[in-house]
């Protein structure tokens, strides 16, 4: 261990140590013990909390997963928390250095307003298969390992980039309107507001030149949003009895504890529900948020009966260990078994052929997330339902609301019963089709009244180019080995169908011009599943990362605490359906896979019928044998 090493005090002065000393600083972007030289800096320009970590030390090989993720790979013990830069499947592509690409001829390219109005329609559809939960799921567990700050920049830091003495400014990246915009040429609006993507550049973390987003979660799928928000780790929500966590009961529900400064900024005037310690964002992300924060209690409840020996902490780290289990199971068997099919997802490696130990680590890479994967699962907008249906338990519809109304708006569900009525709507309404369409809600009224209008699908082209992503051709290729090098050959290679194939020629000059997320809109789906292919192709890139680099991957045989093959066989009856069963409001009957509509093959069935979680699996034989 190093003889001196960097401490964080509570002022956030320096402190120096000898070897005893447990809290070491890394530098964020290098994940190398930060120097005086690189301290000082940050200090000066007051950036410290933001491009070094304190990670403690030394890593104990043989410890359950650190909330912050630190010293999950041994070597690099800074590798993979709160702050770490993502990686590029491919090298970005900027304009003079950091602004937007440009079309090989060397325009501009086509305003992305423009390129969305030509290849989304707006309008409603209904998916054939899948429900709300589909689009919910994705949005959070894609907060588990991304970031949505350029949200939180625009709404708390920059609302007015539309204004003339903002246009221009750095931070800002407004979308212009045009005149003859189909649903804005008599309103008068020409601009929405947006604000560029923060790079690490941006905070002074790194002198390197190519512009690297931030990602303010850690790279592994370990429920941060419930365990570890805003990097404060669990120790702030727990109870410390019985490994429970700290709750709050309101008409007769159980809620995440309230934060009178946490933001809630659409609540109306009697909705004072707000969570403390876990994000309020939108609605659908807010139900798994208190189901996965009542699961926890709900687990530790179950582990405490069977190993009455059981001291608080260690019940407490097993709960979390299961619960982490219970949303990789639902992540990978059920999730993307729906997207990319159960053949294509076995064909990949990403799932196991029985339901026992896979040793897949490989300890010469670490927790990382890649700029493809976080930007990609903005495609989910496409197929975001914007009316959220209300359902009593008989499956009547009794209200609808508009979602986008809903976002920052977490009082909303404790109001009435309504947190019942949605959670009804969840598994009982249809999402949005995958049809080259758009929901009215998500293209005009994205953030609701927090903006005059919003286009989030038109965002998320603008800020594909923002993050210097490469275009979509040559991820065809890295993909599929395919060479594009006219529009025709995306017809031939039976990529893009051909009346698509016309819109795209209107608004690009060359293929090599398209941007991936204009791509993914209008691709044809993969055989076997119900993306795009190469979206499919960027999910399991990222997965098969983060399968093979988290040392603690619940199904590893060799990881500290790992559970046996008895125990992964009652894992491996987890699913959506068992989650509300266990805690969502009023849930006494759901269909076995909850991310599929109720249908002959999938009926509606008693929560008391589904297949049951033995704990006593989980018991110490020591709690026995002593007979406690």
């Amino acid at each position: 261990m190093l003889r001196s090493v960097i401490l964080f005090c509570l002022s956030t002065s320096l402190c120096y140590a000898e070897e005893s000393s447990k809290k070491v600083a890394f530098d964020c972007y290098t994940a190398t013990p930060a120097t005086e030289e690189q301290i000082s800096h940050y200090e000066s320009i007051n950036q410290l909390k933001n491009c070094v970590a304190s990670i403690e030390l030394p890593c104990d090989p043989n410890d359950w997963r650190r909330s912050d993720a630190s010293c999950n790979n041994l070597k690099y013990p800074s590798r993979g928390t709160y702050f770490n830069p993502l990686y590029r499947m491919l090298p970005a592509q900027f304009h003079d250095g950091y602004h937007a690409r440009k079309s090989v001829s060397g325009k501009d390219l086509r305003r992305p307003r423009q390129v969305r109005l030509n290849l989304l329609t707006t309008g409603k559809s209904v998916h054939p298969e899948f429900t709300m939960n589909v689009p919910a799921w994705g949005v959070f567990m894609n907060g588990d390992i991304g970031s949505v700050h350029d949200i939180e920049n625009l709404l708390v830091h920059h609302p007015n980039c539309c204004q003339k003495e903002h246009i221009n400014d750095y931070s800002c990246a407004p979308n212009i309107i045009d005149e003859d915009d189909p649903w804005h040429r008599f309103d008068g609006l020409t601009c929405m507001n947006m604000t560029r993507p923060l790079y690490y550049q941006d905070y002074g973390c790194t002198a390197d030149a190519v512009p690297s987003p931030i990602a303010q979660a850690t790279a592994v799928y370990d429920l941060s949003l419930i365990y570890n928000m805003y990097n404060q780790g669990d120790q702030p929500m727990r109870s410390f009895v019985k490994g429970q966590f700290t709750f709050e009961v309101e008409n007769g529900r159980i809620w995440p504890p309230n934060g009178p400064t946490a933001s809630c900024l659409l609540n109306q005037k009697d909705e004072t529900r707000c969570m403390k310690w876990q994000k309020n964002v939108v609605l659908p992300a807010n139900l798994f948020m208190i189901w996965f924060f009542r699961l926890h209690n709900y687990v530790a409840g179950k582990l405490a009966d069977v190993n009455p020996c059981w001291d608080d902490d260690t019940i407490f780290k097993a709960a979390r260990e299961i619960c982490i289990a219970w949303s990789q199971q639902m992540l990978m068997h059920e999730w993307l078994g729906v997207l990319i099919g159960r053949d294509n997802l076995l064909d990949s490696g990403l799932v196991g052929r029985t339901h026992r130990c896979r040793e897949i680590y490989d300890d010469k890479c670490y927790p990382k997330v890649s700029v493809e994967f976080t930007f990609a699962m903005r495609w989910f907008h496409i197929i975001q339902e914007a009316k959220g249906k209300m359902f009593d338990t008989n499956g009547n519809v009794v209200g609808q609301f508009p979602l986008v109304n809903a976002t920052l708006r977490t009082g909303l569900l404790a109001k009435d019963n309504n947190l019942e009525y949605f959670t009804q709507g969840s598994f009982r309404q249809p999402s949005s089709d995958f049809d080259s369409g758009v929901d009215y809600d998500i293209s005009e009224q994205g953030l609701g009244p927090l903006q005059r209008a919003m286009d989030l699908t038109t965002s998320d082209l603008h800020k594909n180019r923002l993050f210097g992503l490469a275009p979509y051709v040559d991820y065809i290729y890295k993909c599929r080995s395919i060479r594009i090098k006219s529009f025709d050959d995306f017809v031939k290679y039976k990529i893009i169908p051909a009346k698509k194939v016309a819109l795209l020629k209107e608004m690009y000059e060359d293929p090599k011009d398209v941007d991936i997320i204009a791509g993914l809109w209008i691709e044809n789906v993969i055989k076997g599943g119900n993306i795009p292919q190469t979206l499919a192709c960027i999910i399991i890139d990222h997965f098969s990362q983060a399968q093979k680099c988290d040392r603690h991957y619940y199904d590893r045989c060799k990881r500290p605490h790992a559970f046996t093959n008895d125990q992964l066989y009652e894992i491996s009856k987890l699913n959506l359906a068992q989650l509300l069963c266990a805690v969502g409001d009023g849930v006494t009957e759901v269909q076995p896979n909850a991310f599929l509509q109720i249908s002959p093959k999938n009926p509606l069935t008693p929560c008391s019928k589904l297949p049951k979680i033995d704990y006593d699996v989980f018991a110490d034989r020591a709690c026995k044998k002593n007979k406690w």
